[in-house]
């Protein structure tokens, strides 16, 4: 199971709809969180309509700062937007959204749509990645076994 950390400014919008879509679309595939880097106090209203809208409750939700130990316990991090991108960790993914902030709500609902499409190509690649058997690593000669078949 892959922990997937989603990072974004405020941790209200953007990366909150990441972690509720990946959570509620990945099933045994991987476990999603979100956080900030100057968290907001609370979720966006829109982002809890928003996803409301599709049957997923945000109400509950808080903004979290990052922290280290988030990062180093991630096997994937997605940063939601280009200007908080560290070069800390393997397993990172830039999603470039703009910030919905002063956007009208239509425009926060493509949003949410457009995070959904990402979303999915993710838990794809995971699955793809768990479909390739552990003990093949490519940078390693293949066993005795395999060999005759592959030359």
């Amino acid at each position: 199971m892959k922990q997937v950390l989603f990072v974004d400014v405020r941790n209200a919008t953007r990366s909150q709809i990441a972690e509720a879509w990946f959570n509620r679309l990945a099933g045994m595939r991987g476990k999603a969180i979100s956080c900030g880097t100057l968290p907001a106090e609370r979720i966006s209203t829109r982002a809890i309509q928003v996803m409301f809208e599709q049957g997923v409750d945000l109400s509950n939700k808080s903004p979290k700062p990052v922290t280290q130990r988030m990062l180093d316990q991630a096997d994937i991090v997605v940063f939601m937007e280009s200007g908080i991108y560290p070069r800390v960790h393997n397993g990172i993914r830039l999603w470039d959204f703009d910030d919905p902030a002063s956007k009208p709500l239509d425009q926060v609902r493509e949003l949410r749509d457009q995070i959904c499409r990402r979303v999915e190509q993710l838990i794809a690649e995971i699955a793809m990645e768990d479909a390739v058997p552990s003990w093949l690593d490519w940078d390693r000669p293949l066993p005795m076994q395999f060999q005759q078949v592959w030359n």
